[in-house]
């Protein structure tokens, strides 16, 4: 293909399939998957059975990002807990945050932890986000005192990991504290995803229909190919509430995996175990 051909968006290319976008942001389409690295060598592939559509992808270009596993989501006595909610269902994520860490490291792929750390003043939240978490004067709201400390305040124990990720941790790992739900708002995570070449993101955690879904949307955005495993999120909220947030990120933002879908993807054109 010409240099000319590759600034052309919908390009055919020379193995049959039709260019997305250009240069080397471009994506292959084909019959049955997406190459979302073309420019990429061919020894460091992998294709991942996602849906709606598998797709061929470098891991030295992806990274995991773990958001919002924190005590006061995930643990007994947490913000979630005591506001009445089902506290136990966002520990659902936990073992398959797990998985997708263990595959992460084996292939040297950046971890980054994206959690809740407010200032103590509260002077980085406006009254929308603040009421959106307190609807009533009886309810507990951001920054307010629980029985082990105020609600994902910096250096608090709601805001801090859980124990069963916090052991797993590295010190090379990346930590974004953010503001918002959406881990990009106001925060270096962008920054540091583009200076070390991330062009894939995959995306596990709580809530999946809080700060997981308004997270996967900004890459989306910001035209990151977004990748959901599936097994590695979950919520408080109702089962509606998970099932859409897996729907659009099949259908609208990128693609979604099982974690063991992650952990047996292979080299384009291997035959599968037992085939």
């Amino acid at each position: 293909m010409s240099k000319r051909k590759f600034r052309e968006v919908y390009a055919p290319t020379p193995d049959g399939g039709v260019q997305f976008a250009a240069s080397a942001d471009r994506w292959h389409l084909y019959k049955d998957h997406v190459h979302l690295a073309p420019h990429h060598q061919e020894g460091g592939l992998l294709r991942f059975e996602a849906s709606l559509m598998p797709f061929v992808d470098n891991p030295d270009r992806q990274a995991l990002v773990v958001i919002d596993m924190q005590n006061d989501f995930c643990s007994p006595g947490g913000w979630t807990d005591v506001s009445g909610l089902d506290h136990e269902r966002c520990r659902r994520a936990i073992p398959g945050v797990i998985r997708a860490l263990e595959v992460a490291r084996e292939r040297q792929m950046w971890v980054i932890w994206v959690d809740w750390h407010n200032r103590p003043d509260l002077r980085n939240l406006g009254a929308p986000t603040l009421f959106s978490f307190k609807h009533s004067l009886e309810q507990r709201g951001i920054g307010q005192e629980l029985e082990r400390g105020p609600v994902l305040t910096a250096g608090s124990w709601g805001a801090r990991m859980v124990d069963e990720l916090l052991v797993r941790m590295r010190e090379e790992d990346i930590l974004t504290e953010k503001v918002r739900m959406d881990g990009f708002f106001g925060t270096h995570l962008d920054q540091v995803l583009r200076t070390q070449g991330i062009e894939t993101l995959l995306f596990a955690g709580v809530n999946i229909d809080q700060g997981v879904t308004s997270t996967v949307e900004e890459a989306y955005l910001r035209d990151y190919g977004a990748v959901l495993p599936e097994d590695a999120c979950a919520t408080s909220s109702p089962d509606s509430c998970y099932d859409a947030v897996v729907f659009n990120a099949r259908a609208c933002w990128g693609f979604s995996i099982t974690t063991a879908q992650f952990a047996q993807a292979r080299p384009p054109g291997a035959k599968e175990e037992g085939a």
